[in-house]
C-alpha cells in the first residue's frame, strides 16, 4: 500500500459513470458505482458516500479523508481513497432509483473508495482470529484510540475481511476530541470520560488480558510528521478543508510527541 509520502503517490479524482446499487450496509447509504479514474483513465468500481446522506457532511467527508491517509501512512489495510465528482449527468441515471436524492444534492465532490470486491465479509464478533488476524487487531485497536474513532464497536465493526487481511473503514465520525466541550490538555492520556466507548470497541474483549505488543505500532506514530500533515493540506480538496484540520494535527502531534506515555495507558486499559 502507498503512503500519500510516497514520490509516487497520488489520490484518485474519479467521474461517476453510473450506480449500480445501494450497499444494504452503512447508516450513511454507501452506494456501489462505476467511475473513471481522471489521472489513469481506467474504469472501475467504487465505493461513494455522498456527503449529503445521512450523518455525512463536507466536515464528515474531510474526516474519511484524513482518517484514510493516517492508516495508509501507518500501514494499516483501508480501502484505497478516491475523490468521486458527481455530476448531472451522473445524478440523471440515477432518476427513480434508490439513490438519487442524496445524489442529486451532493454534486460535486464527494468521499469514496475503491470497491474491495465481493470476496470480502464482516468480521464477526466470535471469529476466531489467525496469528497475521490477532496483529492486525492491535494495530486496529491503537489507531482507533490515536483518532478517538468510538464507531467501531460490537454493533458496527466497520471490518472487511477475506481470512487473512482485515480493511478498516467508516471514519466520518473519527477524531471525536474535535466535538469535546472541554478539551483534553494531554491528548496522550486515555481519559475516564474516553473508557466507555474503549471497552465497547469490536476488539476491547478479543485484546484484553493478552498482553498485545503495541511497542513497534505505536512507535511507528513517528511518521505522522510535519511532512506527512503538510501533504494532507496539498491533497485536501480547499472547499473540504474543515477549520478543526489545525487542531487534529495540533493533538495528534502532541500524542505523537508523547506516544511512549499513551503506549503505557493503552496496555493499561487491556490489563
Amino acid at each position: 500500500m502507498t503512503k500519500i509520502t510516497d514520490k509516487h503517490y497520488y489520490l484518485q479524482k474519479v467521474d461517476a459513470l453510473n450506480g449500480i446499487e445501494l450497499l444494504s450496509t452503512g447508516t450513511t447509504q454507501p452506494m456501489l458505482i462505476r467511475g473513471v479514474c481522471e489521472q489513469t483513465g481506467e474504469k472501475s468500481d467504487y465505493v461513494i458516500k455522498y456527503r449529503r446522506s445521512p450523518r455525512m457532511s463536507v466536515e464528515s467527508s474531510a474526516f474519511e479523508l484524513i482518517a484514510a491517509f493516517i492508516a495508509k501512512e501507518l500501514e494499516l489495510d483501508v480501502p484505497e481513497p478516491a475523490l468521486i465528482n458527481v455530476s448531472p449527468e451522473f445524478v440523471d441515471t440515477l432518476r427513480g432509483k434508490e439513490g438519487f436524492i442524496f445524489a442529486n444534492n451532493s454534486i460535486g465532490l464527494n468521499f469514496g473508495c475503491s470497491f474491495l470486491g465481493y470476496g470480502f465479509m464482516q468480521l464477526l464478533q466470535n471469529q476466531k482470529l489467525t496469528e497475521s488476524q490477532f496483529e492486525q487487531a492491535i494495530k486496529i485497536f491503537a489507531f482507533d484510540i490515536l483518532i478517538s474513532n468510538a464507531d467501531r464497536n460490537i454493533n458496527k465493526p466497520n471490518l472487511l475481511t477475506n481470512g487473512e487481511k482485515i480493511f478498516i473503514f467508516d471514519h466520518e465520525l473519527a477524531f471525536g476530541f474535535v466535538r469535546d466541550i472541554i478539551k483534553s490538555p494531554k491528548p496522550w492520556i486515555i481519559r475516564d470520560v474516553d473508557l466507555t466507548w474503549i471497552k465497547s470497541h469490536f476488539f476491547y474483549l478479543i485484546l484484553k488480558g493478552s498482553e498485545p505488543n503495541f511497542d513497534n505500532f505505536v512507535e511507528s506514530f513517528e511518521v505522522l510528521n510535519d511532512n506527512f500533515w503538510d501533504t494532507v493540506n496539498t491533497l485536501i480538496p480547499d472547499e473540504w478543508a474543515p477549520i478543526q484540520l489545525i487542531e487534529i494535527r495540533k493533538y495528534l502531534c502532541a500524542l505523537v510527541s508523547n506516544r511512549n506515555v499513551f503506549l503505557q495507558q493503552l496496555i493499561k486499559v487491556l490489563s
